[in-house]
């Protein structure tokens, strides 16, 4: 991803300026022990680096102490080694339901002010923590993961017409979406393009040399049985057949444009929101950001 895990790019995103502070001695104490673990166990630091990889920075300890709206009802499910936390806004019994996830390092209700709108339109809306965030268990996960507890969640949920996701939440959304989940609309804010490219950028934030990077995505992608090029938008997007809205920032540092213009040329009916100062989070509520993706899903009263 280019907000890949554990990036000097991630430890700033979606973390408000005493997170970002405590992030970067986190960050030089990261970035010493993989460095030091080449020379004196490089038998080891693929797995290390892995490890790593694959953990949400700052942690959730913060993000899950947030108190969720008077009417909104807390799910908490078991899945794989971990869980996941869904939060359920009122709604009618049969009301169509729209899925909502978070990028790495974010949690459910992050989304929020979205959710309100989308349940003021009439839609059963459901936000999700994903494994390792929010109040969901486990310390670490990884972008198969999430398209795996999508999917779970869309299965016990019963009834999802939509999908939302915001940063690698978009990248989950999308390859799930490709893999067959059943949907009528699907949103992608601030959605990256590359896995392969994250771990490109991982491996120079971390001063990681590149024969440890190639051991650590063989790794990876034996572990989660998903080939990182193949997660690609270039491979996955045009697969994707339903419609589809995507949403980036002008000066998003964390998921640059280009990710949205790659997204157009793939996704084979999509359209383009296209904001200016925004960056990758400040847009999940802005208004007008918010009123064209309830316009885009439609009302459902």
């Amino acid at each position: 991803m280019d907000s890949y895990p554990g990036s000097s790019k991630q430890l700033s995103a979606n973390t408000s300026a005493s997170k970002k502070a405590s992030a970067k001695p986190v960050f030089k104490l990261l970035r010493a022990c993989l460095r030091l673990s080449q020379s004196v166990a490089p038998g080891w630091s693929a797995r290390i680096a892995a490890g790593v990889f694959c953990t949400p920075l700052p942690s959730k300890l913060a993000s899950r102490r947030l108190t969720a709206p008077a009417n909104v009802r807390i799910e908490n499910l078991s899945f794989e080694r971990a869980s996941i936390t869904l939060y359920h806004w009122p709604a009618p019994e049969n009301a169509p339901q729209v899925l909502i996830s978070h990028g790495w390092a974010g949690w459910g209700l992050q989304m929020t002010a979205l959710a309100d709108a989308l349940s003021s339109a009439g839609w059963a809306v459901v936000l999700i923590d994903q494994p390792a965030h929010g109040r969901s268990a486990a310390w670490s996960s990884t972008l198969p993961q999430f398209v795996r507890a999508l999917a779970y969640a869309a299965a016990r949920l019963g009834r999802v017409q939509a999908m939302i996701g915001h940063s690698m939440g978009g990248a989950a959304a999308y390859i799930a979406a490709a893999n067959g989940l059943a949907l009528d609309r699907l949103v992608l804010i601030s959605a990256p393009v590359s896995m392969l490219q994250a771990t490109r950028d991982y491996a120079l934030a971390f001063g990681l040399r590149d024969s440890i990077r190639n051991a650590m995505v063989s790794y990876l992608e034996a572990r989660e049985g998903m080939i990182f090029e193949r997660m690609g938008a270039n491979h996955v997007a045009p697969r994707i057949a339903v419609p589809a809205l995507v949403v980036h920032d002008s000066d998003d540092s964390i998921v640059p444009f280009a990710a949205a213009q790659i997204l157009m040329e793939k996704l084979p009916d999509a359209q383009l929101y296209r904001t200016r100062n925004l960056g990758h989070g400040r847009l999940l509520k802005d208004p007008s950001v918010i009123a064209t993706v309830t316009q885009f899903l439609g009302p459902k009263n």
